[in-house]
């Protein structure tokens, strides 16, 4: 009778879980425009009235004009996304039709096959093209617009040379291919990284010990 009634709440739990997770995968399948410009602009905003109150650095600097050039970047990588969309829409929808891809080979249950999606595609489109930027002189070379900025913010997390923004659009197709990612997950990887990038590059105060935990599953496990 207990047996039963615990089978009962464990598979409760993993229909709850994987209906939660559907809705998600829904929701960002189908995301409107408005709604990403709104996770992108907020995340900024938030970060920058936080590095405002719990400041790491003490720089002294003017945030709005030193904030104008990184949001022209952030504009131009919008805009470059924005016209090859089609293309990583295409590259989804293809392996999705066709079951294609590592993830689509092995049977597994939603929250896991987004999971391992979100996480895989973070070292192909992230990890592996930022390493190949640091390691091919010609990429460092557009990369360093990026290391460039003397004051780290949260603005710097999406200043980037147009060229980079292709090379890591082509990065990230060739991760959704090769992992076999329906749209949905692509746009809540996409959603998850914008934000976490904000905070990795905000100039933010935390705690020594909640600094170090975080650090070992954000800035070295997935979104560096």
């Amino acid at each position: 009778m207990i047996n039963s009634y615990l089978e009962s709440i464990i598979f409760s739990m993993f229909i709850a879980k994987n209906s939660t997770m559907e809705w998600i995968v829904n929701y960002f399948e189908i995301i409107p425009s408005a709604h990403r410009s709104i996770i992108l602009v907020g995340g900024i905003t938030l970060f920058w009235l936080f590095e405002g109150v719990l400041p790491f650095s003490l720089f002294q600097y003017q945030k709005w004009k030193h904030a104008l050039p990184n949001f022209f970047f952030t504009l131009t990588s919008i805009v470059i996304n924005f016209s090859l969309a089609f293309i990583l829409l295409s590259t989804a929808d293809w392996v999705t039709i066709n079951q294609f891809g590592l993830l689509n080979a092995i049977e597994m249950p939603l929250w896991l096959y987004v999971i391992l999606g979100v996480m895989f595609l973070d070292f192909i489109g992230a990890y592996l093209a930022h390493w190949t930027e640091h390691k091919v002189k010609p990429l460092w070379m557009v990369h360093l617009v990026h290391h460039s900025d003397h004051h780290v913010d949260t603005t710097t997390a999406n200043r980037h040379h147009p060229l980079e923004s292709v090379v890591r659009f082509v990065f990230t197709t060739l991760g959704v291919f090769l992992i076999g990612l329906p749209i949905g997950i692509v746009m809540l990887y996409q959603s998850l990284s914008v934000l976490l990038s904000q905070f990795n590059h905000a100039n933010i105060k935390l705690p020594q010990r909640f600094d170090m935990l975080l650090s070992y599953f954000i800035n070295q496990f997935i979104f560096p």
